[in-house]
């Protein structure tokens, strides 16, 4: 038995640990409901550790996410990880890659993704039917980008408008880091804004087949990085910039982390295929295990608007799923109560809807909620 002088003492360091650990996660952008009480003195006084998963050969898979992938890191929540990418085709699309190449490289991985995905990270106690917050804390690009459209004649489904350009089209870009632009061609400057265009947790097992283009799986139980869906994946929306925080649903155990297809910009729509496809030295994040918070499809906030997403082969339908999302969440929020009536006018009024992409097979629609429309404290959101 503890004295009752000792005891008090182990009560006040508990006091003083929880109150550490309160500051450090409101300093890295948590509000005060992500904060549990800790288990112990020991749990309360835990430092979140930094990790770095660089883009080896045995940590980049091109394509495809395999849920027998064994995990490249695992970490617990609260924890940040420095990410490394590559760009499409494991990174043999460089300057100097022509158009043959490219076209190439397309038909050699039939069926899967372009895209060199890095993972997958595991967080511990991450559980099917959890909600897993991660949160973009930085990124950097490496210098150099691309955008290219195949040939319509070879690839007639492919992009907005194949037919229209049947030869194809590809430019590397330089990336000026310090000014964060690149010169599209003289007199035209674009100012850079990455941000992750695929982003996945472990896949959905019961994700529908496919309405058109390849299958969703392979013969191996691999699933294709080509479309958009519930676990995010090839998502393109443009939103999901540093300072960003994404919601996912889990699937599969350990929530299982991959991310790739780095953009420096894209347009809505990304019409002509591809973005300004670019390479991360780093994309850190902050995966967060949820266990207060359910959702059913990918969401997102950032420092002026919260995200609802949607995707599916018909652009109707993606726009649907999205306002569905949108009236959702506002119908449950609790900063300002509403009614579902008056969840689907508010969208309606300051809503806005925009085409993520048109060019994955499942088009995304993501509807924006501006912050400013409540006057109330928004870090109490569920």
């Amino acid at each position: 038995m503890y004295s009752t002088a000792a005891s008090a003492s182990i009560r006040k360091l508990s006091a003083i640990a929880a109150g550490a650990a309160l500051l450090l996660m409101l300093a890295l952008g948590a509000d005060a409901r992500d904060v549990r009480p800790p288990d112990s003195p020991a749990v309360a006084a835990a430092k979140p550790r930094h990790y770095f998963l660089p883009a080896t050969a045995e940590n980049v898979q091109w394509g495809w996410y395999d849920p027998k992938e064994t995990p490249k890191l695992t970490v617990r929540s609260g924890d940040t990880v420095s990410i490394e990418t590559l760009s499409h085709s494991l990174g043999r699309i460089k300057p100097g890659v022509e158009m043959p190449e490219i076209m190439k490289l397309r038909k050699e991985n039939d069926g899967g993704g372009p895209h060199s995905i890095t993972g997958p990270v595991y967080v511990e106690g991450a559980e099917p039917g959890d909600t897993l917050e991660v949160r973009i804390l930085r990124i950097v690009p490496k210098p150099d980008a691309f955008n290219f459209n195949l040939p319509g004649r070879e690839f007639p489904s492919i992009g907005l408008l194949p037919s229209e350009f049947p030869d194809g089209f590809v430019r590397y870009y330089k990336l000026n880091l310090t000014n964060m632009t690149t010169e599209f061609k003289p007199g035209i400057v674009v100012d850079l804004r990455p941000f992750p265009g695929t982003f996945a947790v472990g896949v959905d097992p019961d994700e529908p087949e496919a309405k058109g283009g390849p299958p969703i799986r392979d013969a191996r139980g691999r699933t294709s990085t080509l479309r958009p869906w519930k676990n995010g994946s090839n998502m393109d929306v443009n939103e999901l910039q540093a300072g960003s925080t994404l919601y996912f649903p889990v699937f599969l155990k350990g929530g299982l982390i991959w991310t790739g297809d780095s953009h420096c910009r894209q347009g809505n729509g990304e019409v002509n295929l591809t973005a300004l496809e670019c390479a991360y030295k780093e994309i850190e994040i902050q995966p967060i295990v949820r266990k207060d918070l359910k959702t059913e499809w990918p969401w997102a906030e950032t420092k002026s608007h919260w995200v609802f997403m949607g995707f599916d082969e018909d652009l109707n339908q993606a726009m649907k799923i999205a306002v569905e999302q949108t009236i959702h969440w506002l119908s449950t929020q609790l900063i300002v109560p509403m009614s579902r009536e008056e969840a689907y006018a508010l969208t309606s009024i300051v809503g806005d809807c925009r085409v993520s992409q048109v060019v994955d097979i499942r088009k995304g629609v993501h509807c924006m909620i501006p912050k400013s429309v409540f006057v109330r404290d928004q870090r109490v959101r569920h």
